[in-house]
C-alpha cells in the first residue's frame, strides 16, 4: 500500500493498493481498511480546519477564562458565558450546532472508578446545572439506553479521552449525537473539557458532527 499527495487536486491523499490478483487486493484491503480510512478522515480534517481558518470568531474570552485557543467560524455565537463555563452556538436550519467548554480535576476523572462512567456522571450534571430543556424540570443528560464509546487520543499534543455517544432531554423527546474531548492538562491539574454535539430532528447529521469534531480538534492549550 503505498499514499500518493495531491495528484489530481490539492490537498489530495490517494491510496494506491497493488496485488498480484482480485483476491489479494482484497485482503489488502480488508487488513489495512482502519488505516485507510483513518488517513482519509485525516486529510479530510485538515482541508475542514484550512476553511474554517479563513473567517474566524475571536476566542478572546476561551484564552482569558482556561487558556485555550479554538478556531470557529464567525458564524457562531456566544449563548453563554460564565467564569466556568462558556457555550458557543451555531444555528441551523430547524436546529442548532453547539460547543460547550468548561474544566474540571484531574480527579474527576481519573479515580478509582471507570473513566466511561466518571465522564457520563460529568456530562449530567454540567447538563443538569448548565442545559435546560424545553420544558421546566428538563435538561441534557447522556443517553442511558447505550453507554457511549471511549477512546483514546490527543488533542494539542496532549493525551485526551474521547467520548461519543448520543445526548437525550430528561423528561422531554429530544436527542442526538455528541463528541466529547476530556483533554489531560497536568501543569495545571487539570482536565480541558471540549464538546460538541447537534439538534437537528429527521435530517443527517455526519457533516455537522465533522465540522465540530475539526473545531474541537484545533484546541490549543496555552
Amino acid at each position: 500500500m503505498d499514499l500518493i499527495s495531491d495528484e489530481f487536486a490539492r490537498p489530495q491523499t490517494g491510496i494506491v493498493v497493488q496485488g498480484k490478483g482480485s483476491e489479494e487486493i482484497i485482503d489488502v484491503i480488508n487488513k489495512e481498511s482502519d488505516s485507510i480510512i483513518k488517513i482519509l478522515k485525516k486529510t479530510e480534517l485538515k482541508e475542514k480546519q484550512r476553511r474554517i481558518r479563513k473567517s474566524l470568531k475571536k476566542d478572546n474570552s476561551l484564552q482569558e477564562k482556561f487558556g485555550i485557543k479554538l478556531n470557529f467560524p464567525s458564524a457562531y455565537r456566544y449563548a453563554k458565558e460564565e467564569d466556568d463555563f462558556i457555550w458557543i452556538r451555531k444555528e441551523i436550519p430547524k436546529g442548532n450546532m453547539e460547543i460547550l467548554v468548561y474544566e474540571v480535576p484531574i480527579s474527576k476523572i481519573e479515580n478509582d472508578s471507570s473513566v466511561i462512567a466518571n465522564i457520563t456522571k460529568m456530562r449530567d450534571s454540567i447538563g443538569k446545572a448548565q442545559i435546560p430543556g424545553p420544558v421546566e424540570g428538563s435538561y441534557m443528560i447522556t443517553e442511558k439506553a447505550y453507554a457511549p464509546y471511549l477512546f483514546e487520543t490527543e488533542i494539542d499534543g496532549k493525551f485526551a479521552y474521547e467520548t461519543r455517544g448520543t445526548w437525550e432531554v430528561k423528561n422531554a423527546f429530544m436527542a442526538g449525537p455528541f463528541v466529547n474531548y476530556a483533554v489531560k492538562d497536568e501543569a495545571n491539574d487539570r482536565f480541558i473539557i471540549l464538546e460538541g454535539f447537534v439538534f437537528s430532528p429527521s435530517r443527517g447529521k455526519r457533516d455537522n458532527i465533522f465540522e465540530l469534531d475539526a473545531i474541537l480538534q484545533s484546541a490549543k492549550i496555552q
